[in-house]
């Protein structure tokens, strides 16, 4: 019931009460919160707070930081003062400022018990930034418009062209991944100096994965110019997906993808860069979950939270959706076996299948067919999701412009 419950809260909400802001938070239902800050009399200490988080989650990351920052100065509470900071580090590292981000990271720590269940994985994520403290910022630059094609891939994935120190590469084009990645020897192919790291990241199957960095001071995507190209560099092993014996080369990221500021691919394959058009008008159906692009889409009148995520080729549902399948959708569920594989290896799971699912996305629908449902709600930062938005639901063309914070489907 957790979307009824989000969605009644945001109804029985009266301006001044904080709780309830608390409550949608703790929630991360990021689309409420942000609705109800929108009503007039908020005028307690908490809500700066509030109002930074919103900011930084739907693209105003300048803003937000200067609004973390005042928050943090009049000594909140121990437990806000260590969300501040982690949404701060967050904000930093999206424009770049790995150097501040990790010192955010280390006051995080400084509030986190030694015995919380997320510290090592904050400890990582501070020592990955603290390694790129002297990188400068991701800058982008256009030249002459030149149209590109996206290719499927044995993935189902897309596929674009790129280009790095003159040599060309075919890399996945992945909302869905924090940073760039490249396998170890692709990075060796374009020339590219290998810093080493004590970080992991985890893979589609949470498994960890040991990596180093890379840094390209120039990396060409059509007529875009992106300098400062971070990379997080995994062993040839760690992205070789076994049952398709495909080897993962490279993957462009979502840094790289929010530079462009609006990007989309046609049913084509036509990767389109709007640099010149005004943003998309209307109300924001996108946030970030840290470097995660969270989109709105709805089933049956419930308002739904899914990863968007060009590189997984299926979508999938968490078990919190099914509080918004109908009576219908629930008798017809079906019990399988499933594999599933990533970056990180392969994994076996017992999961429901929804035969039919229509999501709707804006003025849009998305129609699923044979749709996995898992049984256990995955935890961490995916843990408030209700599923992941992948390739099968965007072949028809989709665009999505990090100006307005909106994705539509063709």
């Amino acid at each position: 019931m957790r979307c009824l419950f989000a969605l009644a809260c945001w109804l029985s909400l009266s301006a001044g009460d904080v709780t309830e802001l608390r409550g949608l938070y703790e929630k991360n239902r990021m689309f409420q919160l942000r609705e109800a800050l929108q009503q007039p009399g908020w005028n307690d200490s908490e809500t700066l707070f509030y109002r930074a988080l919103v900011d930084a989650r739907f693209g105003h990351e300048i803003t937000a930081i200067e609004d973390f920052h005042k928050f943090l100065k009049a000594r909140p509470n121990h437990d806000l003062a260590r969300k501040a900071y982690e949404e701060l580090a967050s904000a930093l590292v999206r424009i770049g400022h790995y150097g501040e981000a990790a010192n955010a990271w280390a006051e995080a720590l400084r509030l986190t018990p030694l015995g919380d269940r997320d510290r090592a994985d904050s400890e990582n994520t501070r020592a990955l930034y603290e390694a790129l403290g002297d990188v400068p910022p991701q800058t982008i630059q256009y030249d002459q418009e030149v149209q590109i094609e996206a290719k499927h891939s044995a993935l189902g994935s897309w596929d674009v062209p790129v280009e790095v120190k003159g040599r060309q590469g075919e890399w996945i084009f992945d909302t869905g991944a924090n940073q760039s990645t490249l396998s170890e020897s692709e990075a060796a192919r374009m020339g590219l100096s290998i810093r080493d790291a004590s970080v992991y990241v985890m893979g589609s199957t949470d498994k960890k994965n040991s990596l180093r960095l890379a840094i390209a001071p120039e990396l060409r995507f059509g007529s875009a110019l992106v300098r400062n190209v971070v990379f997080l560099v995994l062993s040839d092993e760690s992205l070789y997906i076994s049952p398709l014996k495909y080897q993962i080369r490279g993957i462009l990221g979502l840094p790289v993808l929010r530079a462009l500021g609006n990007v989309g691919i046609s049913a084509e394959g036509t990767v389109r860069f709007e640099t010149k058009a005004a943003a998309e008008p209307g109300e924001p159906n996108v946030f970030f979950d840290g470097l995660s692009p969270i989109v709105e889409t709805r089933h049956a009148g419930r308002r739904l939270e899914m990863l968007f995520d060009t590189g997984a080729n299926k979508s999938t549902a968490y078990p919190s959706l099914r509080a918004a399948l109908t009576r219908d959708e629930l008798s017809r569920l079906k019990i399988k076996q499933d594999t599933s594989g990533g970056a990180g290896g392969i994994a076996q799971r017992t999961i429901n299948v929804i035969p039919v699912l229509a999501l709707e996305i804006l003025d849009r629908a998305a129609k699923l067919t044979n749709l996995a449902l898992l049984l256990k709600q995955p935890t961490g930062d995916a843990s408030y999701r209700d599923g992941v938005l992948g390739m099968d639901a965007l072949m028809g063309g989709f665009t999505l412009d990090f100006r307005s914070m909106r994705f539509r489907l063709d």
